[in-house]
């Protein structure tokens, strides 16, 4: 820092402005400049609103600055004091608060993030499968759902955006985006929070934040955090705790403005994750359908947290990090220069069980994965007005590089006797091989390097002051290089009796252009009760994929091919309003999504491990309406919640997908994450007693019933999802206490399944935090 002190403003512009044009050949970018300070929520005097009127948050979803109720696109954003009301922990906390979004934690990990946003989604995890729905972190995209099921500490605010987002977020966000922007540090004065929670099952959380200026134009924010909780499950094979969590996490922002002109920052984050991995419980075997499975859970000793489980030695390592620099440069009044410079990398460790089988009773199976990814990413963005401010754009490139390897093992070690371990560490201790060389082989190791340049460019133009016209258009270049490689003993690839390595690569290149055409209309007065009609059509798009799971050796060696690229085209109709002096919000939308070349990975029932295997299945159809709304009607009162339905179906079948045993006809196929209707209500009531300002609030959240796995078997059907939330507080000063309770019906209803096992939501949980400020 003392070296950076050292150059005037006008040296530091220069070396900005020779960084952004060297970025700027590779590069394209999709998402909004951040203002020198944070954007706050509206308040009732910044915009001439009665007393009693509801709220709003400013949001960059378009890159600029703008009311969420202005924005024509499907938004729902979360401001971070209703995060912190609500007590939510982590980012699987959102998905009740957003119209069709499904986030859960996935398949069996502990911090993988399991993501469908109108139908739209990736069930597996594996790197070869690009997410359809983009999570961000300032702006830098982390591109693997491991790790991404985040922590929740110092966020300023979270926008989810409903539908593809080409034009205006980072890469291969068909589904749709999930941006979460943290604070910045502040030039203003030394700040921080600091809260510690406890709660069931031995649970012991800390978190801390502190803004420190260091002089007149520099400020740097650290933020911290501890959870650990011994784990609601308990091994009878063993009886020791599972599903226990143990995760530390830190973050630092450096924030240099040496003119009104020029903001940098500079982050690093790093997350250590040791929590046990979640344990799966079986299914009960069907008795009027031998061979078959129902979706009740078996419940060893009557209690469903107990595990009947030959995996006595669990493994889960997950390290992830990254690195960030922004730079935003105000060429003049009308423009502005930006460049985000990201790296992200994951080390992660598991090994779960995917049978929940007691040792010497039918197959143990277990799953072994050691990741190592790095990405690098840039863009270029500049942003200006035209025409006296009637036009609106922004236009840039952006650039992504992406290394992923993991050594895969499947073990189908049975151990003897009640504390025999699989020694899952070891992952050529067991390993799941045919007789010979032609069927499936462990372990073997998948690596994939991706290289995906774009450009882009979108226009806002006002045909009057109350009708905007906006047209996008990107481009993307992408090209990946697929290797798999099967072995023996570290480092020691398989030789087939021909003679031949037992090693395979594939390269492939896609390239596509996303348009997004929308119009807006503003009805009411400008600092009244107004509404906003739009329309809008929009393509999504995400690149080919590999089939990392496959560890037949024929059809790795020989057959395998690249999964095509989907695409999404959305056409969506929607009003946001606000009514009775803004006392009442109604936003409402209607959608249709017809998504090609759907690519799906399932899993089927064998003898040994379920096989998985992924293909493009075909295109469907969904289409759906999303109504939320938000009410003040009484002093201290809000309440509020959505509607949301989905109606899928197959338009085409590329190939059958393998499930007629369970449907007679693969068409009447339903998709996954798509429940019929699903809602959320919530309500809250503040008040005031004396000095201190208290609390109550809560939700409940559920779904018609809907299917987990693309071939619709009755135990991946969900028919009981529903999630009840309690919060009470009281604030005093600098200090809080709340009393918060989630899940408070206990419903233990299945968050993912694959095979004749699936994983049960957490249980009821209560939590004690204290809070201070200062």
């Amino acid at each position: 820092m003392a070296r950076c002190a050292g150059l005037s403003g006008e040296d530091v512009r220069e070396l900005v402005m020779i960084s952004a044009g060297l970025a700027a050949s590779p590069a394209a970018a999709q998402v909004a400049p951040t203002p020198a300070t944070p954007p706050q929520p509206i308040t009732e005097a910044s915009t001439g609103a009665a007393a009693g009127a509801l709220g709003d948050i400013v949001v960059t979803a378009q890159h600029r600055e703008q009311s969420a109720q202005r924005v024509p696109i499907a938004i729902t954003a979360l401001s971070g004091e209703q995060l912190e009301a609500e007590g939510a922990a982590n980012l699987d906390r959102i998905g009740p608060a957003v119209p069709n979004l499904y986030l859960a934690r996935n398949f069996g990990t502990s911090s993988g993030a399991l993501v469908f946003l109108r139908g739209v989604g990736e069930g597996d995890s594996i790197f070869t499968n690009d997410p359809p729905v983009g999570i961000y972190v300032d702006d830098v995209i982390l591109p693997r759902s491991t790790g991404a099921l985040l922590d929740l500490i110092d966020i300023e605010r979270i926008e989810v955006l409903r539908g593809p987002q080409g034009t205006l977020y980072g890469r291969n966000t068909s589904g749709g985006a999930i941006k979460l922007v943290m604070k910045r540090p502040s030039l203003d004065a030394v700040s921080g929070a600091a809260d510690v929670t406890v709660g069931s099952y031995l649970r012991l959380d800390a978190r801390a934040a502190v803004n420190l200026p260091v002089s007149s134009d520099a400020a740097v924010r650290v933020s911290a955090l501890s959870r650990n909780q011994r784990g609601w499950g308990r091994n009878l094979t063993n009886d020791q705790r599972v599903n226990g969590q143990d995760l530390l996490g830190g973050r630092v922002s450096f924030l240099w403005e040496p003119d009104a002109a020029l903001s940098i920052m500079a982050t690093g984050d790093l997350t250590r994750d040791r929590s046990g991995p979640r344990f799966p419980q079986r299914f009960q075997p069907d008795p009027a359908a031998p061979g078959r499975f129902t979706n009740r859970f078996v419940a060893p000793d009557g209690d469903i947290d107990h595990f009947l489980s030959a995996d006595t030695d669990p493994l889960n390592s997950t390290d992830t990090g990254g690195l960030s620099l922004r730079a935003d440069y105000l060429l003049n009044g009308e423009l502005k220069l930006s460049s985000i410079t990201g790296y992200r990398a994951l080390r992660s460790r598991i090994g779960f069980d995917q049978t929940a089988n007691p040792p010497g009773v039918g197959s143990n199976v277990i799953l072994l994965q050691d990741q190592r990814q790095h990405s690098i990413s840039q863009e270029v963005q500049l942003t200006g007005s035209a025409w006296g401010g009637r036009a609106e754009w922004v236009a840039g490139a952006y650039y992504f590089r992406e290394h992923n390897d993991q050594l895969t093992a499947v073990s189908l070690a049975t151990p003897a006797g009640p504390n025999a371990r699989f020694r899952n560490g070891d992952f050529f201790n067991a390993p799941s091989r045919g007789v010979g060389t032609t069927g499936n082989w462990s372990p073997y190791e998948p690596r994939l390097d991706t290289d995906s340049y774009s450009a882009f460019g979108s226009m806002t133009v006002a045909i009057d002051p109350r009708a905007h016209v906006t047209a996008g258009l990107r481009y993307t270049d992408e090209q990946k290089r697929y290797t798999v490689s099967f072995l023996t003993a570290p480092d020691t690839v398989l030789v087939l009796p021909d003679g031949r390595a037992a090693r395979r690569r594939i390269a492939q290149r896609w390239t596509d252009v996303s348009p997004r055409l929308a119009i807006d209309y503003r009805l009411g007065a400008e600092d009244g009760d107004t509404a906003l009609a739009y329309a809008s059509v929009a393509k999504g798009f995400r690149s080919g994929s590999f089939d990392g799971r496959a560890r037949n050796i024929s059809f790795a060696l020989d057959r395998q091919a690249a999964i095509a690229p989907e695409t999404v085209w959305t056409y969506e109709l929607g009003v946001k309003s606000d009514w009775f002096e803004r006392r009442l919000r109604l936003n409402a939308g209607y959608f249709i999504n017809d998504y090609t070349d759907i690519a799906f990975s399932a899993s089927r029932v064998t003898v040994g491990p379920p096989e998985i295997f992924r293909q493009n299945v075909g295109d469907a159809r969904i289409q759906g309406l999303e109504v939320e709304w938000a009410a003040n009607p009484l002093p201290g009162l809000e309440i509020g919640g959505w509607i949301a339905t989905l109606a899928d179906r197959f338009t085409r079948l590329a190939s059958s997908p393998g499930c007629t045993a369970f449907v007679a006809d693969e068409r009447q196929l339903d998709l996954r994450f798509t429940p019929s209707f699903r809602y959320q209500l919530r309500a809250t009531l503040t008040g005031r007693a004396g000095k201190a300002q208290w609390r109550v609030g809560g939700d409940v959240s559920g779904a018609s019933a809907y299917n987990i796995a693309l071939c619709n078997e009755p135990q991946h059907r969900v028919t009981n999802a529903e999630t009840a939330n309690l919060q009470a507080g009281v604030d005093w000063q600098d200090w809080g206490v709340m009393i918060a309770a989630t899940n408070l019906r206990d419903r233990r209803y299945n968050s993912g399944s694959v095979g004749t096992i699936g994983y049960p939501v957490a249980p009821r949980e209560v939590t004690l935090q204290v809070r201070r400020r200062f």
